[in-house]
């Protein structure tokens, strides 16, 4: 009798030592029963130590945890589980982090602000952040670039011959620079009257413009109307050229009266000749327009 309530006490110890496991470990893990969850995938070009299990936090509020890990199309397809309170807008973004110094991972979540909800049957492309043990890694690929260079720099400058053409070209540099003083010091006082003589022509040309902006404008206004009446000109020659040449086949031809009285050759000659002096006067006036415009600035 006295052996069967030890061995009850003993299983009653054990059941209330593991009840108090299980209830711990739900409270160190914050697992809620009473919580539902959704599930969503999104696909990451890396996920590096990402564990199944690792948390999902939400603006650093832990909200769900990684159930699955796979290889996508070259990337990876991870999918994790949300509380349903979390809801997901269209502009939502989610990143792999780095939560300590040993490497371990979570993922990261932007809501997003957006009036549209995020369709939750179709993954998204995430992002990964740089952790402590990739920043490690690459630093040791640089020391070993920098090893390479210095080992190509050495083999470069390191000889005897190199050495020489370096010291050389410091001696070099040195004597430039000090004959360019030299030439500084010996004509400081003519580059500085150069630049007050600048400055001087510089100021008078703007007061000669300044005092002269009206007669420049009306210049300007000048020669615009000269060239608008030199236009005309042209075009009223070239009108009176082509009746004369009209005029000169009527007469050729000796259509109409007028043709019939003034068929004669020497009048016919007079107006064809008239006609080319024409032509040549607006030939003369396009090219050289100066010739028939006198123009004065001031």
């Amino acid at each position: 009798m006295r052996g069967t309530s030890t061995e009850l006490r003993v299983g009653v110890v054990v059941l209330l030592a593991c009840a108090i496991l299980i209830f711990g470990l739900i409270w160190v893990k914050g697992i809620r029963f009473d919580q539902t969850r959704y599930k969503y995938s999104v696909i990451f070009p890396n996920v590096g130590s990402l564990e199944v299990g690792d948390p999902v936090s939400v603006s650093g509020v832990p909200r769900g945890k990684v159930e699955k890990i796979k290889l996508y199309q070259g990337d990876v397809l991870v999918t994790f589980n949300l509380t349903t309170d979390v809801v997901l807008k269209k502009n939502a973004q989610f990143t792999i982090m780095n939560v300590g110094l040993m490497g371990e991972r979570f993922i990261a979540v932007k809501t997003g602000y957006s009036d549209t909800l995020l369709d939750l049957s179709q993954p998204i492309r995430g992002y990964y952040d740089t952790g402590i043990p990739e920043v490690m890694g690459k630093m040791g690929e640089m020391i070993n670039e920098i090893r390479r260079l210095t080992g190509h720099l050495e083999a470069v400058v390191g000889t005897p011959s190199s050495q020489d053409a370096l010291i050389q070209t410091i001696k070099n540099l040195k004597e430039i620079s000090q004959k360019a003083n030299s030439l500084l010091d010996r004509n400081q006082e003519r580059f500085d009257q150069t630049l007050k003589d600048l400055s001087y022509t510089s100021a008078e040309l703007k007061k000669m413009v300044a005092e002269n902006k009206g007669k420049l404008q009306s210049t300007v206004d000048n020669f615009s109307s000269a060239s608008e009446k030199l236009d005309n000109i042209t075009t009223t020659l070239d009108s009176l050229s082509i009746s004369l040449k009209n005029l000169s086949s009527k007469i050729e031809s000796g259509e109409g009266t007028l043709g019939q009285l003034l068929n004669d050759t020497t009048l016919y000659e007079q107006i064809k000749k008239t006609a080319q002096d024409v032509d040549s006067l607006i030939l003369d006036i396009k090219k050289h327009p100066k010739k028939y415009l006198k123009i004065s600035i001031f």
